[in-house]
């Protein structure tokens, strides 16, 4: 690793490993010792981007372990599409939590990572001791597909989840991937009831004079190393199979999740909005749902509002005894 770690992560001891798990091998960066605590990044970051919360684990006496998730960083990406439904995501953390030797792990994620911590949970609730996610809720598999459910809620307008199934998305990011990443991670954008043109997702962000603190420079510059392997194609494809893992998903009579859950969001997420406009409530979706709370900021939660996320963290882990 060239890139020095941000966060003032160089203090604490990461260790990178190549873990191998359903087919493929991931790279995991590790620190700390005790019980373990997965935490799954989504898109578009890299495992740095739990830093803060990476620090308060450490400190408090866990061992955490952040994947680059599958498509991601020095971690495999396969070339074929289908190789990222949520399925298979759900499969690499089952894989990972055998070569930690844990029979029953807690996994936290964050927007994808999120969405694949909330599938690992529903589809092997034996091996998961607690759940939690930041910034996405469990929505179930429901009557159709995401992607087809979100065609017909945006009617005519533009939205970058239906963008992002053309080639043309991933090849626009990859054109210049500093300028992508810094677009989405610090930009401002309004993604509800944006008309549809020409404009794809990058021409629709307004980028700050500055960075927000919680984007360091140095965080940034990391981040940006991470994506010159693979790229956004990778990334790009795990929205590319939401009528597949829906279709993969049949037998699953219920939609409910069972393990001990924890759900974090921001009042000004997108996700957020989009959850309460059609009534949502995660107490339907979690029949555990130990913390279910919400503050004012936006999608990337653990990074702006590291305090909180970390307490309503260790909350969850007293509460499930880890």
């Amino acid at each position: 690793m060239s890139h020095k770690l941000p966060y003032g992560l160089e203090q604490y001891g990461i260790q990178f490993r190549t873990v191998a798990t359903n087919g493929i091998h991931l790279n995991v960066a590790e620190a700390g010792a005790g019980p373990l605590v997965f935490l799954l990044h989504g898109f578009p970051e890299c495992w740095a981007s739990w830093g803060p919360q990476i620090k308060f684990l450490v400190d408090r006496g866990y061992k955490v372990v952040a994947p680059e998730m599958r498509g991601y960083g020095d971690s495999d990406a396969p070339e074929d599409i289908a190789a990222y439904d949520t399925v298979e995501l759900a499969a690499d953390v089952i894989g990972l939590l055998d070569a930690y030797d844990q029979e029953q792990g807690v996994i936290i994620g964050h927007d994808w990572g999120c969405i694949v911590a909330w599938h690992t949970a529903w589809l092997h609730p034996e091996r998961i001791k607690g759940v939690g996610g930041l910034s996405v809720p469990w929505f179930g598999r429901g009557q159709t597909d995401t992607l087809s459910a979100l065609k017909r809620q945006m009617g005519d307008n533009y939205f970058y989840i239906i963008d992002f199934q053309n080639a043309a998305a991933h090849e626009a990011l990859n054109r210049d991937k500093t300028r992508s990443l810094e677009g989405i991670l610090t930009g401002r954008f309004e993604l509800l009831g944006q008309e549809a043109d020409d404009r794809g997702l990058l021409e629709r962000i307004t980028l700050p004079d500055e960075p927000p603190e919680y984007m360091p420079r140095d965080f940034l510059d990391y981040i940006i190393s991470r994506y010159q392997r693979h790229g956004f194609e990778p990334p790009l494809n795990w929205y590319r199979n939401f009528a597949r893992t829906w279709q993969r998903t049949a037998a699953q009579t219920d939609n409910t999740i069972t393990v001990p859950a924890m759900y974090l969001t921001g009042s000004k997420d997108w996700t957020n909005l989009y959850a309460q406009g059609i009534g949502l409530d995660m107490h339907t979706q979690c029949s555990d749902l130990r913390i279910n709370e919400v503050i004012e900021a936006g999608h990337w939660l653990g990074q702006e509002k590291p305090e909180w996320v970390n307490g309503k963290i260790a909350e969850f882990l007293a509460s499930i005894g880890h």
